[in-house]
């Protein structure tokens, strides 16, 4: 028997949001289970079929980015549904038997099963109105951040990375080759479904930027493809849909300027589900800012949009929500629209806003009468203005002429080696040895290969860089500087302190001399020099340095600057390891 482990490793992963299990001893053994399949992806493309009991348990363990519904046969149901019927994924249990009466008697101890079925048409049914209610929900796909001091590192560091990743998808030029690279990978994702199929081959064929929202609001495959990488954050997913992004993005941005001696205030309503651990990151950050990223659709209807909360009440694990949100129409610069004539499903009065918009969160009460949390949001244009105070320093770090190298710029800060390792690289590939960028690429990938201690490949791609910097810059030039300081730390992660310290001594005594002694890369330097002494357990001297670049980052930075918090950090385990020898 396979190992669940190795199943899901071999196939093809989902790339939406919701995945139907169905466990049955007989799976495969009639004509009318067949069929069975093909209907059931007419409603959620996903789907996973098992004939043993364990295995299928396993699988549902190891999910972690989607919504599972479960098909279990009443034989089977009474063994597993007890062992997964908690699983936080599990959103919904379909019992699948000929004996009904029998079977009704023992589902009615677990709330997500939703009832015991002799055909398969009747659970499609079901499945179609528990994936519309979970379509609504935000999880993953919204961003908290306080307004005062008291975030943690992380929280704000994913804050405004996101905010950067917007940005930079926007910018970078888009081609046909990322339109084919996302039918390809669409043909390869709905093979078996003749239904999408049909409306990826209309999409290749018709598809006009122009058309964008109408594509998006259309129920077929690009919206859950779309919302399911913005929630996973899948870069190569997003990477292949920029054009796309890009395309909603500026036909709400031109209809939107277009509206905008209409009124100047306008108020809208989004009624849905919220997971209670997300709910709480809000109801703990009144005043904050809210993040929302992916186009949030709304309604001008406070009664439409009250009815699609009232329809969350009743999930397990989740708050119902009323957003309330007032809008000064003159001063924001995030892009929406209200999109009724453009839609493929016309809805009164629905309005999207793009990706990323930014509210402040006013109040947040619970209605008495009927349960519904009511959040007060604001957009008036200020939360862009202190946005951009929070992301500017870190926006001014990983851009650069090449989108496509800030792209990797920005996936290296967030950890995520591998896709900077493929970005820059194809970057590479499209670069003429010549192009006086060449340096800058082989530098970020040594970067890259250095954090993920491929150090040899590392020190080749210095070396590289260092190269074109003397040929073309000069043994003064300041950039220079940050390569001997490059080169220096992989020799400082190989254990090589003597090389190490060359290279950083390098660095240093150019630094001063081009930059000041208050420069923040002079800081860098220090930190660095405090971790060799730190390495060979040289504790006052990695004491002094670390206390030397903080003295800088201090003044150069804003208090909440990751490098500021580092530093302190650093330099307190130092200092404590220090007074205890």
């Amino acid at each position: 028997m396979t190992d669940a482990s190795s199943l899901m490793k071999s196939q093809e992963r989902n790339l939406e949001s919701n995945t139907v299990m169905w466990l049955d001893a007989n799976i495969d053994s009639t004509e009318d289970n067949r069929r069975a399949k093909a209907r059931l992806r007419q409603t959620i493309n996903y789907l996973r079929t098992f004939d043993d009991a364990d295995q299928c348990v396993e699988c549902i363990s190891l999910v972690r980015t989607e919504n599972i519904f479960l098909i279990v046969s009443g034989s089977l149901g009474q063994t597993v549904v007890p062992l997964i019927h908690d699983t936080r994924h599990v959103q919904s249990i379909y019992v699948f038997c000929s004996n009904k009466e029998w079977h009704e008697k023992w589902v009615t101890k677990f709330r997500k099963v939703r009832g015991v079925y002799t055909d398969i048409k009747h659970i499609c049914e079901a499945l179609e109105e528990q994936v519309h209610i979970s379509s609504n929900d935000m999880s993953g796909l919204i961003s908290v951040l306080s307004s005062s001091n008291s975030n943690n590192e992380k929280q704000e560091a994913s804050f405004m990375y996101f905010q950067l990743l917007i940005e930079i998808l926007l910018e970078i030029d888009s081609s046909d080759e990322s339109k084919q690279e996302l039918i390809e990978q669409c043909s390869k994702q709905y093979e078996e479904n003749e239904k999408e199929l049909a409306y990826i081959e209309e999409f290749h064929k018709k598809y006009e930027p122009n058309r964008a929202i109408w594509w998006y609001t259309r129920e077929c495959f690009l919206y859950r493809m779309l919302n399911k990488a913005l929630r996973v954050q899948d870069i190569d997913i997003l990477f292949k849909l920029r054009f796309f992004i890009k395309d909603l993005h500026n036909q709400l941005e031109q209809l939107h300027f277009k509206s905008l001696n209409v009124a100047k205030e306008l108020t809208l309503y989004r009624g849905q589900g919220m997971v209670v651990e997300e709910f709480e990151k809000l109801k703990g950050n009144i005043g904050g800012f809210l993040s929302i990223n992916y186009f949030l659709s709304t309604s001008q209807s406070r009664d439409v949009a009250v009815r699609f909360a009232q329809a969350s009440r009743n999930q397990e694990g989740f708050e119902a929500i009323l957003f309330e949100i007032s809008i000064d129409i003159e001063n924001c610069s995030k892009p929406f629209h209200n999109i009724t004539k453009y839609s493929a499903l016309p809805k009164e009065s629905e309005v999207l806003f793009s990706l990323g918009t930014v509210f402040r969160i006013q109040s947040i009460r619970r209605s008495t009468s009927t349960g519904i949390w009511n959040v007060k949001l604001l957009l008036n244009g200020q939360e862009d203005q202190d946005l951009r105070h929070l992301t500017g320093q870190i926006r001014n770090e990983v851009q650069e002429n090449s989108k496509l190298s800030s792209l990797g710029n920005l996936l290296w800060r967030m950890g995520e080696y591998d896709k900077a390792e493929h970005y820059y690289l194809m970057l590479i590939d499209k670069t003429s040895g010549e192009d006086p960028d060449i340096a800058s690429y082989y530098n970020n990938i040594g970067l890259v290969y250095n954090a993920m201690g491929e150090y040899s490949k590392a020190l080749d791609y210095y070396e590289k860089t260092l190269e074109l910097k003397l040929k073309t810059l000069g043994p003064n030039h300041p950039s220079v500087a940050t390569t001997y300081n490059n080169i220096g730390g992989v020799y400082n992660a190989m254990g090589d302190y003597s090389k190490a310290l060359d290279y950083y001594e390098k660095t240093l005594e150019l630094d001063l001399k081009t930059l000041g002694p208050n420069h923040p890369s002079v800081a860098t330097t220090y930190n660095h020099m405090g971790f060799l002494y730190k390495n060979q357990k040289r504790y006052r001297e990695a004491k002094k340095y670390f206390e030397m670049s903080l003295a800088i980052r201090e003044k150069a930075l804003p208090s909440t600057h990751p490098h500021v918090l580092s530093g302190q950090q650093q330099l307190a385990e130092v200092t404590s390891i220090y007074q205890s020898v």
